[in-house]
């Protein structure tokens, strides 16, 4: 548990971060992380906005610590896993990423985001059927996956499959 006073050291220099972020001013928003006490460095919040900070530069190997570390310690949070396969689809391999999200489909078989960056994966990899499967199934949990669907370049080689479908 964080003093009061950590607590708002750490608020302060997470909100300037994420205002320097959303600048992209990704150095400023670093250095100002970097400014804080060693105590607060491994703290989710800070963990959080360098992997937010890294993923929006680009900087995949960067990132791929934090996201690691986040989704291992936070095992029942989905979207840690959705942003580890992210990062490691980018900085390691698509093969690696769609491990990952394989083992999330299983323990969280009701969130279309794992489903439909699956159906990426597969469509990236040529594996139409199942990548139509694993579409279906995303928008059938969140309809408003179709609408990200037909303007997604990973899924081009599904465009006309696509733009016919209907939410029923």
């Amino acid at each position: 548990m964080l003093s009061n006073k950590d607590s708002i050291t750490l608020r302060k220099a997470i909100t300037y971060a994420n205002g320097y972020r959303e600048l992209g001013m990704f150095k400023d928003a670093h250095q100002e992380l970097d400014g804080l006490p060693d105590r607060l460095q491994n703290e989710e919040d800070t963990r959080k906005m360098r992997l937010s900070l890294c993923m929006e530069a680009g900087n995949w190997k960067q990132a791929l610590p934090f996201a690691e570390s986040l989704a291992k310690e936070n095992l029942e949070e989905s979207g840690y896993l959705v942003n580890l396969a992210y990062v490691v689809r980018r900085a390691s391999s698509m093969k690696k990423a769609k491990a990952i999200l394989l083992e999330a489909s299983d323990r969280f078989p009701e969130e279309a985001i794992i489903h439909y960056n699956l159906g990426c994966y597969e469509c990236q990899e040529d594996n139409l059927t199942i990548a139509k499967t694993r579409i279906a199934k995303a928008i059938s949990l969140d309809p408003s996956y179709l609408d990200l669907a037909k303007k997604d370049e990973d899924l081009q080689a599904l465009k006309e499959w696509i733009q016919g479908l209907e939410i029923t």
